[in-house]
C-alpha cells in the first residue's frame, strides 16, 4: 500500500523516511508527483511476493538503494542491483522484482501518474543474458561501480542513464568544492537523487539546504538555483531532467 504524505519537498531525507518504518515491513511512499512522473520509495524484506506486470506504453525504471534487489526483466536473466545503480524496464516489457539481500530492500521508482499493475506478465519461456558490454543510456541495468571504475574518481564527469519521452536522467560525479552558478528550468520541474557525499542546494529566497546519500532534492519550474559539493568526499547524483523533446524552445 502506498503510503499518503507529502510530495514534491524541498528536501526529503533518507533517514527521515526510513525512520517512519519498522524493519521488515513492507512500505511505499510517493516523494514526487509532478504531472510527468510519479516517483515512489518503495522498501520491501526479503521474502517479498513477486508481483509481475507489464507498462504496455512506458518506460519504468528504479534507482536501487539498500539491500539487494533481483531483477527479471521481460527475456533477460535476473540481475542483482547495488546502491545506485538504475534498472529499467522498457514499455511492454514484463518486470518480476524480488528483494533478496538486506533487513529491507530500498529501491526509488519512477513510473507515469497513471501507473497500475493490471496487466500481468507472464514467465518467459527462455532467458537471455543482460549484455553488460553494451552502452547507455537506457541500459536494462546501469551499474553505478561500472561508471565508477569508467571514469575514474578524480575528475568531475557526467553520464546520461535515462533518455526517453518523459525523462533525461544523468549521473554526475563531482569532486569536492566543485560549484555551479545559478540557473533556472522556467518550464520544468527539476529533482536529484544524492547517492554519495554531500550536496548543498541555495534556492533563491530560501535557507540552502544540504543533501546525503539516498536524499531527495526538488526545485520546481521557474525557480533560481545553484549547488556545491561540500566536505572532503566526491559526490554523485543522479539528476532527473525533462528530456528536449518536451520543452519548447524559448
Amino acid at each position: 500500500m502506498v503510503m499518503e504524505a507529502p510530495v514534491n519537498l524541498r528536501l526529503a531525507q533518507h533517514s527521515e523516511i526510513m525512520g517512519r518504518h519498522g524493519d521488515g515491513e513492507r512500505w511505499a511512499e510517493r516523494l514526487i508527483d509532478d504531472g510527468r512522473n510519479l516517483a515512489v520509495w518503495i522498501s520491501a524484506p526479503p521474502g517479498t511476493p513477486p508481483d509481475p506486470h507489464i507498462h504496455p506504453d512506458f518506460n519504468e525504471w528504479w534507482i536501487a538503494l539498500d539491500g539487494r534487489t533481483q531483477w527479471q526483466i521481460g527475456q533477460y536473466e535476473p540481475v542483482l542491483s547495488e546502491w545506485g545503480d538504475i534498472v529499467m524496464a522498457p514499455a511492454g516489457f514484463a518486470h518480476d522484482i524480488q528483494p533478496k539481500v538486506g533487513v529491507q530492500a530500498i529501491r526509488f521508482g519512477v513510473t507515469h501518474p497513471n501507473s497500475n499493475h493490471n496487466i500481468k506478465g507472464i514467465a518467459p519461456c527462455r532467458l537471455i543474458p543482460v549484455d553488460e558490454g553494451q552502452t547507455n543510456p537506457n541500459l536494462v541495468h546501469t551499474s553505478l561501480k561500472a561508471l565508477v571504475e569508467r571514469n575514474g574518481t578524480n575528475s568531475n564527469w557526467t553520464e546520461v542513464a535515462v533518455s526517453d519521452e518523459r525523462n533525461y536522467a544523468t549521473y554526475t560525479h563531482d569532486i569536492p568544492a566543485t560549484s555551479s552558478g545559478p540557473t533556472s528550468h522556467p518550464k520544468e520541474n527539476r529533482w536529484w537523487v544524492v547517492l554519495q557525499g554531500s550536496v548543498r542546494w541555495s534556492i533563491d529566497g530560501e535557507d540552502a539546504v544540504t543533501a546525503g546519500p539516498g536524499d531527495v532534492v526538488f526545485v520546481e519550474q521557474g525557480r533560481t538555483y545553484s549547488f556545491a559539493t561540500t566536505g572532503d568526499e566526491a559526490s554523485i547524483r543522479v539528476t532527473i531532467a525533462a528530456p528536449s523533446s518536451i520543452i519548447p524552445a524559448n
